[in-house]
């Protein structure tokens, strides 16, 4: 008999209670429904102690987030290496508001499953034995430290203090990230943001460069080990990720006691396979400590780096750019470049205070931000772009009693730019007026309800508000704004934005985490059982000037997009998270991580409706309270840490892990029929005046544009998933000195995407197509001849949202990711620190055909799925990148301090594309050669500080610092058109050029 066939993996589908199909996401293949049957014992019995054991935790004493401390273990033995059950132990330092103590168990362990990051001190004492200190060790946020100690003899009673010993390699657990301690955010020159931390950080490929502050106001983009996407953002333990992977807001630099950024080995804690950020904020302490902090960037401390070439009209330089199209109003005359886009002012004024309210009972922490930026925009002259941010914030740390504390926080952070997303090709009228606000809060509480248990519960609240209206208006009003339209043979935008909103995102949200420790189980095991549970609400008004855009080819408008706007849809997406694992050391020198994770995600919207403007193309809307998906998924994770040597010096890990996404409601309000939707027709242009004056005017229905109901989402849906591989190896080379040398595949598989079911495999229909070349000249050498693919015009549209792979004749939408990693880390110690690290990465995956056309855009096709079989006509796609970074700092006598940061990054693959107009598919930008065709030019970034402290008695210390940021003026192109035609390599934007910027720090 032949074999029975394989049932796909990991999917199989019930009906909801609603009558639409559920997708139910299970480990392994079905191949035996028997093993992996939807109602799995094995399964069902594995959720239950789960929930057993979160019901437990919420009724037994609640806690915070796990992830906001570290944990510090070993063993007390005697001189002949005999455990010493019974030790007193003793943390103390400035992060706790108490001393703790605890008493090794009959294995001579003892364990601090929750300690907060900072610099601490460990007494050990047992009678008949000489008491011992261990001083100057640092725990870094979610670090595990491991301090063995063997106590002498002793008939007298004597202290011995050891200084300087503190671990530098984590032996226990399987997570690699970077820990940026103060001196790394303070004393180091760079933006003051996360993002620029990142770029100085091992894992992290920047997709966007800064210069000094560059880009405050907007988030740089970044790859993880080549994986875009899928990240997650803890602020104090606050799930502040926007959507499935973004930041909605910007931080309080000044605030922050330490972060945390890794990118591969992370446990049951995180969802995707991205990035994990990690940001915890200060506390106070039981002296009051304060930080006043100003800096100034002006018009008199920036150098100019335009490339010679440009200076000239028309300029062309030897690689083939061009000076950009830059026109005098005044006389109508072309215009040479005589600026980058550099940055004209900014200040940073930043001011916190932490103390007792009640010396070891109770503290608080305040702090307040205002970074402020005007930047000039290349090739608009008397333009500026303004970018405020401003933070508040507050929190307060109560010691209930000794094993028991709750902690409050709150922050306000808001973002002001009245011309968001200005550029050359972005004109005044076409930009965005953003005024936004973002407020993340939590009540938190701890309970150390045993020396083998530690239990944590955190109540929070995220909410996001976000508008994008016309500069014109600073409103929901399009009185007075012009209609849109964007020239497709250039991108030149002109007239309105295609995007006005006002968005609203509201994220209540609770987590918690019970810890067990056991020994002599064949072994000893760090048992942990956590959850976290959100709803995510998004409100989403979108609108449109006229409720119309307009679509060119040169001088001739070819499409229209009529919008179904004003319209507010709401979504929502309920998330539970689940997870257990196991930190079992078999022997002192070998640990295993295992853990599985279980993610519910629960996707739709609540009954709501609308009634478009354009009454003619649109009809009312009404709609029930609905789901589209419903997700579970089972992910395991695997990893070991071997202490090669049973020094703590010497560490192999290995890592395997699936990674299930986040969806984000991104995925429901393609279908809600309450959202913005447009139809584009063809444009038949009747009297020449470029304006739609009547339906006669309006040709064939290309397509749908956006969701409203014109998306359905699969029924059938499956949860796209990553995975990881990876392997590191290191060492310690001298106190405070590490190395590690690594290798990480990521991959993501079985990826959700739009697909036209009925018109992807329709374009049949052979279109012969020129491409005019590089030169954009028609009848040269460059010129190649192609077969492009056409449709029927009769080809109905069934836009679904799904997974490609399923479909006959589509690929998967998958990505492939191989990185090999060398890094050297050297603490801040007797003066002086080190960090470097080089990384090459090869990707095989999925590319977009257009670029970013914005000033701080960076030219590179980013991952995607385009259906249409012309756009992706090159299938997945091979690319690489790499980069090398190094950071130091070293403080010379009288407080002189130096430090310098050096990043050089390979520039981005790219491909040129065009506009090509099909007779019945309409316009599609396709590819004419693959993006690893061509490479952005190398980018060398130079910084580096000077400063020198005064210390005024009992006034603290004043710091005055000089900061050079591209120190050497390099000028490559980051930004320019890439679509084929008069403008192809016309400079958009040039790396901003050297700045000195002026600070003073007052410490006391």
């Amino acid at each position: 008999m032949g074999r029975a066939p394989r049932s796909p993996p990991f999917f199989c589908v019930k009906k909801s209670l609603y009558g639409r199909t559920k997708a139910r996401i299970l480990f392994g293949t079905t191949g035996r429904t028997t093993v992996f049957g939807r109602r799995s014992l094995v399964r069902r019995a594995f959720l239950r102690i789960l929930w057993v054991a979160l019901l437990l935790a919420l009724s037994a004493a609640a806690a915070s987030a796990q992830e906001l401390r570290g944990r510090i273990t070993g063993v007390v033995t005697d001189h002949t290496g005999a455990v010493l059950p019974g030790t007193a132990v003793t943390a103390s330092g400035p992060a706790l508001l108490q001393p703790q103590t605890t008493v090794t168990g009959g294995d001579g362990t003892y364990r601090y499953p929750a300690l907060p990051p900072g610099v601490y001190a460990l007494s050990f004492e047992l009678s008949g034995f000489q008491t011992l200190k261990r001083e100057d060790i640092r725990l870094g946020l979610n670090q595990t430290l491991t301090v063995d100690v063997q106590l002498q003899l002793s008939s007298l009673q004597e202290t011995v203090t050891i200084t300087g010993e503190s671990p530098v390699v984590d032996i226990k657990s399987t997570t690699v990230g970077t820990n940026f301690t103060k001196e790394l955010l303070q004393d180091i020159p760079n933006a003051r943001d996360i993002w620029a931390a990142m770029a100085q950080a091992p894992g992290f490929q920047m997709t966007g460069y800064d210069v000094g502050g560059s880009r405050t106001g907007t988030q740089t983009g970044y790859q993880t080990y080549g994986v875009t996407g899928q990240n997650k953002t803890l602020l104090e333990g606050i799930n502040v990720t926007e959507g499935s992977d973004a930041n909605a807001g910007y931080f309080d630099f000044g605030s922050f006691e330490e972060m945390q950024v890794g990118g591969s080995g992370n446990m049951g804690e995180q969802s995707g396979v991205g990035a994990f950020l990690n940001l915890t904020v200060k506390s106070g302490g039981d002296r009051l400590h304060a930080q006043v902090y100003y800096d100034y960037v002006g018009d008199q401390t920036l150098s100019n780096n335009v490339p010679d070439a440009f200076r000239t009209p028309g300029g062309v330089d030897a690689t083939g750019f061009k000076a950009p199209t830059i026109i005098d109003p005044a006389t109508g005359q072309r215009l040479g470049l005589s600026r980058g886009n550099p940055i004209t002012k900014q200040y940073d004024f930043n001011v916190n205070a932490g103390g007792p309210i009640k010396k070891g009972r109770l503290w608080y922490f305040a702090s307040y931000r205002d970074n402020n930026q005007y930047k000039t925009i290349l090739g608009l002259p008397g333009e500026e772009a303004q970018s405020q941010l401003v933070n508040k914030t507050a929190k307060l740390t109560y010691q209930l009693s000794r094993s028991n504390q709750i902690i409050g926080f709150y922050n306000e952070r808001s973002k002001l730019q009245p011309l968001r997303d200005l550029s050359l090709a972005i004109p005044v009228s076409a930009a965005n007026w953003q005024n936004s606000k973002n407020r993340p809060q939590k009540i938190e509480l701890t309970s150390t309800l045993s020396s083998r248990a530690f239990l944590d519960v955190q109540f929070s609240h995220w909410g996001n508000y976000f508008p994008l209206y016309p500069t014109q208006t600073k409103s929901t009003s399009t009185e007075g704004v012009p209609v849109g339209r964007v020239d497709l043979d250039t991108s030149q935008q002109s007239g309105a934005s295609d995007y006005y909103h006002n968005r609203t995102t509201l994220k209540p949200q609770i987590s918690a985490a019970l810890t067990y420790y056991v020994d002599r189980l064949a072994g000893s095991h760090s048992f942990k059982v956590g959850i976290e549970t959100y709803r995510e609400r998004r409100s989403f008004l979108r609108f449109e000037p006229g409720n119309i855009y307009y679509r060119d080819h040169g001088n001739q408008t070819a499409e229209v997009d009529i919008y179904n706007t004003p319209n507010e849809g709401i979504d929502d997406a309920m998330a539970t998270g689940v997870y257990i694992q196991d930190g079992w050391s078999i022997a002192r020198r070998v640990t295993i991580n295992a853990g599985l994770r279980f993610d519910r995600y629960k996707l739709g919207w609540p009954e709501q409706s609308f009634t478009p403007e354009q009454s003619a193309y649109f009809q009312p809307v009404s709609t029930s309270e609905t789901t589209v998906a419903d997700l579970e998924s089972l992910s395991p994770r695997l990893g070991f840490a071997w202490d090669l040597t049973g020094t703590g010096k010497t560490v192999w890990k290995g890592f395997f892990g699936r990674f299930y996404y986040n969806p984000s409601t991104d995925i429901s309000s393609l279908e809600n029929p309450v959202g913005q939707a447009a139809l584009r027709y063809e444009f038949k242009d009747l009297n020449g005046n470029k304006l739609l004056d009547g339906p006669q005017e309006l040709g064939r229905l290309l397509t749908t544009i956006g969701g409203a109901g014109f998306v359905k989402v699969d029924r059938d849906l499956q949860h796209a998933y990553g995975q990881e591989a990876s392997t590191h190896f290191e060492q310690e080379l001298a106190p405070f000195l590490s190395a590690r040398a690594s290798y990480v595949y990521k991959s993501t598989r079985n990826g959700w995407a739009e697909v036209d079911l009925t018109r992807v495999n329709a374009y049949t229909i052979p279109f012969p197509f020129v491409d005019i070349g590089p030169d954009g000249q028609r009848g040269t050498a460059d010129d190649q001849q192609l077969t492009l693919y056409d449709r029927p015009s009769s080809a109905l549209s069934t836009r679904t949202f799904t997974n490609p792979g399923r479909i006959a004749g589509v690929p998967a939408f998958d990505g492939t990711y191989h990185t090999v990693e060398f890094a050297l880390n050297r603490r801040f110690h007797d003066k002086w620190l080190l960090m470097t690290s080089f990384e090459q990465t090869w990707a095989n995956d999925f590319r977009g055909t257009t670029t970013g056309t914005g000033a701080l855009d960076v030219v590179r096709q980013g991952t995607s799925f385009l259906w249409q079989p012309n756009r992706r006509r090159f299938g997945p796609q091979e690319s690489s990148f790499w980069n090398y970074k190094v950071i130091g700092r070293y403080v010379f006598p009288y407080e002189f301090g130096v430090s310098g940061s050096y990043k050089l990054q390979s520039g981005y693959n790219w491909g040129r594309n065009t506009s090509v107009g099909l007779p019945n598919a309409g316009s599609e930008s396709v590819l004419m050669e693959p993006v690893n065709a061509n490479r952005t030019k190398n980018v060398h970034i130079v910084d580096f500080r000077v400063e020198k402290g005064i210390k005024i008695g009992r006034g603290g210390k004043v710091t005055g610092m000089m900061d050079l940021f591209n120190a050497l003026n390099q000028n490559p192109i980051v930004g320019f058109r890439t679509v084929t035609g008069p403008r192809f390599k016309e400079v958009i934007s040039v790396l901003d050029p050297r700045a000195a910027r002026f600070g003073i720090r007052w410490d006391f």
